[in-house]
């Protein structure tokens, strides 16, 4: 355990030369309190001189976050806008992709169903062009 110091007594109050002599013995009394209050003023100082930069330092920082924060902010906004566009600009691009196809396919099927609907009429020029042919046949047979 440290043992602790005794607590400074009370500077004597001045007293004019011409009353009393000083003693010898609290010369240097008076002069390591003088140099200790003299160094707890400049521990003083230093210390509000501290706090000083802390704060100064602290409201530096805060202000370079608000700074990042309103930069990442306008960041965010500027991409959201972005992706926004692009997905307008992907749904254009479907819609004119979609367009195109059913333009492509437009003719395969109309050419589809005029290939089924000439097959259709050979088919029927067969049937008639048989009924013929057996028709002649009989008559032919008949004749005969």
């Amino acid at each position: 355990m440290a043992a602790t110091a005794p607590a400074p007594s009370p500077a004597p109050a001045p007293v004019s030369s011409s009353t009393r002599p000083r003693l010898s013995g609290f010369q240097p009394l008076d002069e390591r309190i003088k140099e200790l209050t003299s160094s707890q003023g400049e521990l003083l100082g230093r210390i509000q001189s501290l706090k000083l930069e802390v704060q100064t330092w602290r409201s530096n920082l805060e202000a370079q976050v608000k700074t990042c924060q309103n930069e990442l902010l306008e960041a965010k906004e500027g991409l959201n806008s972005e992706v926004q566009h692009l997905k307008s600009d992907i749904n254009q691009i479907r819609s004119a992709i979609q367009e195109e196809k059913d333009s492509f396919t437009t003719p395969f099927r109309n050419l589809e169903e005029s290939n089924a609907e000439t097959e259709q009429a050979r088919q029927t020029q067969d049937q008639e062009l048989k009924i013929d042919d057996a028709h002649t046949e009989q008559q032919t047979a008949m004749q005969a």
